[in-house]
C-alpha cells in the first residue's frame, strides 16, 4: 500500500508516519509512507496513491483533498484538521476519514481500518 502524509510540521509528520507504520507492522500490512512537507509537492507528485493523510488543515487542505480526488478517484483521503469546520465538506469529497487534532495512535488505526476495509 502506498501512503501519502502531507503535514506542514516536521514532528506532526513523524508521528503520523510513525502511527500508520506501527499500524501495518500490528496487521501484516506491507506499505511505504511517502512525505509531503508542503501541499505544493504533494500535488506535483504522480498522485498514484492507495491512501493520503492530508494534515495541512483550512481551506488549503481541504483543497488541496478535492483536487487529489479528482487526479486519484479511487485513493483514500484522511482530511486532518484543527477545526470541525470541513468535517461535513471532507465527506462531499468521498474522504475516507476526517480527525481532528490531537492525533492519537487510536484515531490513526480507526483511520488505517477505514482505508483497509475500502480497498
Amino acid at each position: 500500500m502506498r501512503i501519502a502524509v502531507c503535514d506542514g510540521s516536521r514532528d506532526r509528520g513523524s508521528s503520523l508516519e510513525a502511527w500508520i507504520g506501527q499500524y501495518c507492522q500490528l496487521y501484516g500490512f506491507t506499505h511505504s509512507c511517502e512525505r509531503f512537507g508542503g501541499l505544493a509537492e504533494l500535488e506535483a507528485s504522480d498522485a498514484g496513491f492507495d491512501a493520503a493523510f492530508i494534515a495541512m488543515g483550512g481551506e488549503p487542505g481541504f483543497m488541496a483533498a478535492r483536487r487529489l480526488r479528482e487526479r486519484n478517484a479511487a485513493c483514500r483521503i484522511v482530511l486532518v484538521d484543527d477545526t470541525e469546520e470541513f468535517a461535513v465538506r471532507s465527506v462531499r469529497i468521498h474522504c475516507t476519514d476526517f480527525l481532528l487534532r490531537p492525533l492519537t495512535f487510536g484515531k490513526v488505526a480507526r483511520s488505517m481500518s477505514l482505508i483497509v476495509r475500502e480497498r
